[in-house]
């Protein structure tokens, strides 16, 4: 049986730094256990926004498949595997398999002085294959949302793939009442709305509100004005 489960805006984890404002929709940052908390196969989703010239500077990841979602502004990403820094922009994706561990920064590519801000939605699955070569891919959908269409951003048959199979993400740039998708059904839906206002069933959304659907066994339709990121998961972690 279908059910539902309308998470406000409010009701996320805010970790306030200093130069990031993280906001999240499991909690991440801290001593947690990701599995225990994860919804289907989806262990991290923070909503970051962070300060011009600022970021994560070099951390280490090891045996996970990340999904990083640009939103506003670019984030300079350098790697340990990497001879070259790569930027990232918005209405870009990047995935990263950590594999075997990989240490990586994260900042803001924009300079102290330029006062624009970035706004990423980071994204944590496992990993179906431990140990693995690291590697990280960016991919531009500009175009492909600018038809108004659901677009498959990770996952199999999309630009971006990860190593975890039954998890596939999407992305949906929604221009008005007229314009509608239909979000596939799957065991585990996840819907966040990155900016506006959309309706998804008999729900209405606003900016940071999430829609969990389990046992989604038709497509949902989602219309609105805004943009909503989806991930859609054939198994869970711990259900």
């Amino acid at each position: 049986m279908t059910s539902f489960d309308f998470i406000p805006s409010s009701a996320r984890h805010t970790w306030p730094g200093g130069d990031i404002v993280s906001r999240q929709s499991f909690p991440a940052t801290g001593n947690f256990d990701l599995v225990a908390n994860a919804f289907g196969l989806l262990m991290v989703h923070n909503d970051d926004v962070v300060s011009p010239g600022e970021g994560f500077d070099m951390h280490f990841h090891k045996d996970v498949e990340i999904v990083s979602w640009i939103v506003k502004g670019a984030v300079r990403h350098r790697d340990s595997g990497a001879e070259e820094e790569t930027i990232v922009r918005a209405g870009m994706a990047q995935a990263i398999t950590a594999g075997s561990g990989v240490n990586h920064a994260e900042v803001n590519a924009n300079g102290y002085s330029s006062g624009s801000f970035l706004r990423v939605i980071q994204c944590w699955l496992p990993t179906d294959i431990p140990n693995a070569s690291p590697s990280h891919h960016s991919y531009d959908f500009n175009a492909a949302l600018d038809a108004g269409g659901l677009v498959t951003v990770a996952g199999e048959g999309a630009p971006l793939q990860i190593n975890t199979a039954g998890a596939r993400m999407y992305v949906a740039r929604l221009h008005g009442s007229a314009n509608r998708v239909a979000v596939p059904g799957a065991p585990f839906v996840h819907l966040f709305v990155v900016n506006g206002n959309v309706q998804a069933g008999d729900y209405d959304l606003a900016e940071g509100d999430v829609l969990r659907c389990r046992n989604l066994d038709a497509d949902l339709p989602v219309s609105g004005q805004g943009e909503i990121l989806v991930w859609g998961m054939d198994r869970s972690l711990n259900e």
